[in-house]
């Protein structure tokens, strides 16, 4: 069994999951820009780059740190590496939400914060949901024993005191079955709605991105995520139950920009996507014809791949590079934390699905704008 605190990446792959050729890895080596280790596998030492040494790599970029003497700045010197990587997120402080359960939150949640980790950003995720997925899934098999975000906004535990480190690069507030008593307490306290906020900015410079994952419940918990959040991810399974409830979804979200004067950018993500079914095929355009302004480019497809790395503790891309699987992470998680620059033109199908898509109610002033549209890269 492994996990994400192991993971370690030839220069082959390295330079695969980043987009860029396999001579341009031997190139930066070469201008000491990158370090490259070596590892024992079986009778054989072969060169491995590790996730402290791709932490240092990407976070010296983004300090445009300058290499030895009369030397250029590394994104300028290295042909053909993607330089839009060292980029900052255009949203340090997101969640994933849905009210409904069996969306995919979690996975999605753990697999964009390790993606995001791989990207050199220094993450912190945070486990709002008591069923702790998303601690398992980085890994966390104690979360019981921890102190959790109830200690934080209860017990006025101190927050850098319930925050583990998972690898290099990512953090985690763990959650566990104590934060399913949590609403009651939080509902008697005073400014409840804002204490998770002021609890998240003591610690926010320390972080390049905070992830949060939600439980499946319109609670006081996901309210208080809500107020601290720059941006909201929906994962929206394509099956029509869930798409029925992406009614209650926008409107509570509505309601909250309203109430709380956020000025919140919302994604809809379509996930569990299955190409061989009809139906799926129809919420999908239904997504995209309806909340044409929210729904993400990305769509995950349904994945083995995807259970596997949940097995594995670790990411997708360590269980199969190549597949569908660690292609939609990828994308998702570009279009996330980068944003996009051209929205990009969706063609409805024909409705299929009766009145439900009329339930969801057209965005209101409170919701629209640029920071709220999805767009699409030129690049």
């Amino acid at each position: 069994m492994s996990s994400f605190k192991n993971l370690q990446f030839t220069p082959q792959d390295f330079a695969r999951i980043h987009e860029f050729s396999p001579h341009t890895v031997l190139e930066l080596e070469s201008l000491g820009i990158i370090k490259i280790g070596r590892k024992r596998v079986g009778n054989v030492d072969r060169k491995m780059i590790s996730m402290e040494d791709v932490q240092e790599f990407f976070q010296s970029g983004r300090r445009g740190e300058q290499l030895p003497p009369d030397e250029k700045n590394p994104r300028q010197l290295v042909d053909g590496f993607p330089h839009r990587l060292f980029q900052s997120p255009k949203f340090k402080t997101q969640m994933f939400y849905n009210i409904k359960g069996g969306t995919g939150k979690s996975t999605l949640t753990a697999q964009v914060a390790m993606r995001a980790a791989m990207l050199g950003f220094k993450v912190l995720a945070i486990d709002l949901d008591g069923q702790g997925h998303l601690s398992l899934n980085l890994d966390v098999l104690d979360g019981h024993e921890r102190p959790t975000i109830y200690d934080i906004l209860i017990n006025d535990f101190p927050v850098e005191q319930t925050i583990l480190s998972v690898s290099p690069g990512l953090d985690l507030i763990p959650a566990n079955l104590g934060l399913c008593n949590i609403e009651i307490p939080l509902n008697q306290k005073t400014r409840r709605e804002y204490r998770l906020s002021e609890a998240i900015y003591k610690i926010k410079d320390q972080y390049d991105l905070i992830i949060a994952d939600t439980n499946p419940a319109a609670s006081i918990l996901n309210c208080s995520m809500l107020v601290a959040a720059d941006a909201v991810n929906v994962v929206c399974a394509t099956n029509p139950l869930a798409y029925h409830g992406m009614s209650l979804v926008m409107s509570t979200l509505q309601d909250m920009i309203r109430e709380f004067r956020k000025n919140l950018s919302i994604r809809v993500i379509p996930n569990m996507y299955d190409a061989r079914e009809v139906i799926s095929q129809e919420v999908l355009g239904e997504l995209r014809a309806q909340l044409a302004d929210y729904c993400t480019d990305a769509v995950v497809n349904r994945s083995v791949d995807l259970n596997e790395a949940t097995k594995r503790r670790s990411s997708v891309l360590e269980v199969n590079l190549r597949g569908t699987g660690a292609k939609d992470i990828n994308r998702l998680t570009t279009e996330l934390i980068f944003g996009q620059e051209v929205k990009k033109e969706v063609v409805a199908p024909q409705n299929v699905l009766g009145e439900v898509e009329n339930q969801i109610p057209v965005p209101v002033e409170a919701v629209t704008g640029s920071d709220n549209a999805v767009t699409v890269s030129n690049s």
